[in-house]
């Protein structure tokens, strides 16, 4: 082999190694069902204090998160609720909240009337809307094939919170994003709006400069009642943040872009699904019609493009009916091939008695893991929590799902 001929080869190998990165800009998908995501009209609840004068009780709906659309009397300490969605149609989740109080101390019987939905999310109680009691079984019965449920309330001059899951509304979570802007280089932002004008909130995790930085995406809230996907974001994010060395460690080496309410307007208005636009958000992961799809994906872009990385997870908090992950087919090569199983088994091998349900599927719909996959070549996951997982068990996965997260990353580098 000639000089010259290993000389032009190595200029070659060079002149390859040495060519820029290729930005990424926010491009339309194809997918074999399309769905339209442009705006869907839809229907606001009355908010108001609903007084039930025969029993001289209180009904009111004001505050972000709440759901009631009328209430009748049905008889002495009888009442009906009605709870309608924002528009249709829409996955049968039919969300509620709403407080009651009365001028002196009673059982009342209410009876929710989902139209032709079914019930899904067991009644929880509050005095202040923070701490939230489930109410036992005896208080509680599904009717009319589940198109209604009666609960049994012990009710006073007290205010009584009644809701499907506990309330964590946008202001919540906006109070529980800004307290970390202390720990390292982690900063807070709001990086867009709503429909309505509500912030799309965003912390920034990471120690030191972000140049090159590999990034983990988180997004959450997607749906308006998944309430325990929300916690199990909450409890991850807060292991990430943590002063263990594992979690200084991972700073060090990786950023997370959290976007942890991805549909204020629907969570404040108290939707079943939808956001303000009348529309499922996890379906406009290829239109962007929405501006929350639009911003969170043209940040996401912007930022792995000022550092010149990439992004190589996506995560998306979701709940759901029993603890499942969705994640990208085996025969789809990402960026992290065995990625997946490998974290899924280290969280069941961490977790005692849990046996994780996995659901895998090829790129077919215009949801976030797709989203991810196509746009970074990333592994995309939707990360599911049942309705009724226990909350210490919701927080501890969240947390073991964090730390394994971590070493498996860390042992790439």
């Amino acid at each position: 082999m000639s000089r010259l001929f290993i000389a032009l080869l190595s200029l070659a190998i060079f002149i390859s190694c040495s060519e820029p990165r290729k930005p990424h800009a926010l491009s339309s998908f194809e997918y074999p069902t399309k769905v339209d995501t442009n705006d869907h009209e839809i229907t606001l609840q009355e908010k108001r204090v609903f007084e039930i004068t025969q029993d001289k009780v209180k009904v009111d709906n004001l505050f972000d998160g709440a759901r009631m659309n009328g209430i009748s009397y049905l008889g002495k300490n009888r009442y009906e609720v009605v709870i309608n969605p924002e528009n249709a149609p829409i996955n049968p989740s039919p969300w509620y909240a709403f407080r009651i109080y009365a001028e002196d101390s009673r059982t009342i019987d209410i009876e929710l009337e989902y139209g032709k939905a079914r019930h899904r999310y067991w009644p929880k109680i509050s005095k202040d809307g923070k701490s939230w009691t489930r109410l036992d079984s005896a208080n509680v019965e599904i009717l009319n094939g589940g198109t209604r449920a009666r609960v049994q309330l012990d009710i006073s001059t007290d205010t009584t919170w009644l809701s499907g899951q506990e309330i964590i509304n946008s202001t919540d979570i906006t109070t529980w994003a800004k307290q970390f802007t202390s720990v390292d280089n982690t900063s807070f932002k709001a990086i867009g709006k709503s429909k309505l004008g509500r912030d799309l909130i965003h912390l920034d995790i990471h120690n030191g400069d972000t140049d090159g930085k590999e990034v983990v995406a988180v997004v959450s809230r997607q749906h308006p009642p998944e309430v325990t996907g929300n916690m199990a974001m909450i409890a991850f994010i807060e292991e990430i943040l943590n002063d263990s060395e594992l979690s200084k460690q991972f700073r060090q080496q990786y950023r997370v872009l959290v976007y942890p309410m991805l549909n204020p307007d629907g969570v404040d208005l108290g939707h079943w699904r939808h956001n303000a636009g009348g529309i499922d958000l996890n379906r406009d992961w290829a239109y962007y019609n929405q501006p929350e799809i639009r911003q969170i994906c043209e940040h996401i872009i912007s930022e792995t493009n000022s550092s010149e990385s990439e992004v190589i997870l996506g995560l998306d908090f979701h709940s759901t009916f029993s603890d499942v992950y969705y994640t990208i087919a085996d025969s789809i090569e990402t960026v992290m091939p065995t990625f997946a199983n490998d974290w899924i088994g280290q969280i069941e091998e961490h977790l005692e008695g849990f046996n994780a349900r996995v659901s895998p599927s090829g790129i077919t719909s215009p949801v976030s893991k797709n989203w991810f996959y196509n746009e970074f070549n990333a592994v995309g996951i939707v990360y599911e929590i049942g309705d009724t997982t226990p909350r210490d068990i919701i927080k501890k996965k969240g947390e073991i799902s964090a730390r394994e997260m971590m070493k498996i990353l860390l042992a790439r580098k």
